[in-house]
């Protein structure tokens, strides 16, 4: 289990909160999706992370693994994982579109009253009324500096590294939790959130292949 603070996690998935240094970076798990889907959780307290997240993922969002982002959901529901979909969808990753699920209370960043005059005045961020989020044209702000490159990333974090590689699939992860020494399937499967059999199966195989270099 990771002490790392949010900002700290942000930070080590792309997202420029803070700047801890790249060599602390290299020793802990920290998940791309579980970040994404614990800094949902505190839109309500601190607007400011849906504009950040919004950038991230207009720049990474095709090297999400949604499947993950789904389990997660279904633990536990959070509504502006949904707003995140509905942003990522608009702007062309349609993987994203099978988060998205219309609420059943109307969902706001700000002051309800403020969120609806606001609207009115300057219209709505895309899509996100007709599922119940109060979010005025121009609350979401994207800028550059507030994530990092692909190349810039991909130097940075091994998870996404090799999701380069690999492709944003499980077996991406799997890969990246052996090369960070996890050592079981059981805690692969822990760390990354995918079910055991394909982290018992992709382990199998890896050691397989490492045994034919070594032989």
């Amino acid at each position: 289990m990771s002490n790392q603070t949010l900002s700290e996690k942000l930070a080590f998935i792309g997202i420029q909160i803070s700047t801890p240094k790249i060599a602390s970076r290299q020793k802990v798990w920290i998940d791309i999706e579980k970040t994404i889907y614990d800094a949902t959780l505190e839109i309500p307290s601190d607007p400011r992370l849906l504009s950040l997240l919004c950038s991230w993922v207009s720049v990474h969002g095709e090297r999400v693994i949604v499947e993950k982002l789904m389990r997660l959901q279904k633990k536990s529901s959070s509504p502006w994982l949904i707003a995140l979909a509905i942003f990522a969808e608009n702007n062309g990753f349609h993987k994203w579109k099978r988060l998205i699920k219309k609420q059943e209370d109307e969902m706001f960043l700000i002051n309800k009253e403020l969120a609806k005059s606001s609207i009115q005045m300057k219209g709505e961020e895309p899509r996100m009324h007709e599922n119940n989020f109060l979010i005025p044209l121009g609350s979401i702000r994207l800028r550059s500096r507030d994530a990092l490159t692909v190349r810039e990333l991909a130097r940075a974090n091994a998870q996404y590294r090799n999701r380069l590689i690999y492709g944003a699939a499980i077996r991406s992860d799997v890969i990246t939790a052996i090369e960070a020494g996890i050592e079981t399937p059981y805690a692969i499967a822990k760390a990354i959130g995918c079910s055991y059999e394909p982290a018992h199966r992709i382990f199998g195989e890896y050691q397989l292949v490492k045994d034919l270099k070594s032989s």
